[in-house]
């Protein structure tokens, strides 16, 4: 049995200081030695570009900035259709139309991955490449938890019969 293939991307501008945080946070992964099946991914502020990039992932997990209107450094776990029950005055994503459109999209032609959205409330927005102390400060727990996600997406595949991508 072939492991799913599992992508982490980091979308964002990292150009706005902590709104680049998701492609900044891959930089973690750099010096780590990842599981085989694990495909790192920048995707900046790509949109649709990125659906011929996911439609061969089995599972992805897209880690962005996330406009909640909360204390900086607070991270949220949900899914794409969780999306629909935010209340209005929360912003998905200060970019949130190229990663939904390219979601449904890749929904539309049948490539959709299983898919993990880590949402982090950014502090500034700032122009310039550097990340608040408060969004460095969340990144070593947030690098464990994508290790543990990565664990327990493959022991769950080891059991069930997913099909993978081609």
């Amino acid at each position: 049995m072939t492991p799913p293939k599992i992508m982490l991307m980091g979308v964002g501008n990292v150009l706005l200081s902590d709104e680049g945080l998701g492609v900044q946070f891959l930089n973690e992964f750099k010096p780590e030695e990842l599981p085989d099946n694990v495909e790192l991914l920048e995707g900046g502020t790509a949109g649709l570009e990125l659906v011929h990039l996911i439609k061969e992932t089995d599972f992805l997990i897209i880690v962005d900035a996330i406009n909640a209107q909360t204390e900086p450094g607070s991270v949220f776990r949900f899914c794409p259709e969780d999306i629909r029950v935010f209340p209005e005055k929360y912003q998905v994503s200060f970019h949130q139309v190229g990663i939904l459109e390219v979601l449904a999209l890749a929904d539309i032609l049948g490539n959709t991955p299983q898919t993990l959205i880590y949402g982090v409330q950014p502090k500034s927005l700032e122009w310039g490449m550097d990340l608040s102390e408060e969004i460095k400060a969340v990144f070593p727990r947030l690098k464990e938890q994508m290790f543990k996600e990565f664990a327990q997406i493959n022991a769950a595949s080891s059991f069930l019969d997913i099909p993978h991508a081609e």
